[in-house]
């Protein structure tokens, strides 16, 4: 089933060799699959297909930005993409899963919807961690509201207090274990 037709590829109407296609990475995809992790892209997959007798090879080439929130003070944040990553599409009437580098598909399908691919290749490809480069480039009322607690209360708080010795800690610990198993026995 499509998400968005305007990602469909339908590879039967090609001849055998090579393809140049291109595909928008806009907010229309971003709706299509549902996301919740990207506030926006402006981006565009450059795709060459090349088409075989029994597999299609898809070299990608995403360029663009998208926006995301970021994760210190939650004002938008534009991001730079630039991705280049291959698909190979290989046909089998056995259903077998997608491992990240050969997509299978039906012999009788005459279509390859990229959508879904696209989407999560775009958003692989983003950092883990999405912050502005500065401090000073985030909101100063969030920035604010992390400077409540000092850097000396802070210390003090993260002091661990009342530590039991390793000895205790051991004794404990094969006593919660055998409580547990007698009442599993």
């Amino acid at each position: 089933m499509s998400i968005n037709k305007d990602y469909v590829i339908p590879f039967k109407g090609y001849k055998v060799g090579v393809h140049e296609l291109e595909f928008p990475i806009d907010n229309a995809l971003l709706e299509a699959v549902g996301d919740e992790e990207m506030i926006g892209a402006e981006a565009v997959a450059k795709v060459t297909m090349t088409k075989g007798a029994n597999m299609l090879t898809l070299d990608v080439v995403v360029s663009g930005e998208v926006k995301v929130e970021c994760d210190r003070c939650l004002d938008e944040l534009r991001l730079p993409v630039e991705i280049e990553d291959s698909l190979v599409v290989k046909f089998s009437e056995d259903e077998v899963d997608f491992d990240g580098e050969v997509l299978w598909l039906n012999p009788s399908d005459g279509e390859l919807d990229l959508a879904r691919w696209l989407y999560e290749t775009v958003l692989l490809a983003l950092p883990y961690q999405r912050v502005h480069e500065s401090l000073e480039e985030c909101n100063p009322q969030m920035v604010a509201r992390f400077q409540i607690v000092s850097e000396e209360e802070f210390d003090r708080i993260a002091e661990p207090t009342g530590t039991m010795a390793e000895g205790e800690m051991a004794e404990k610990l094969a006593a919660l274990k055998r409580q547990m198993e007698e009442k599993e026995n």
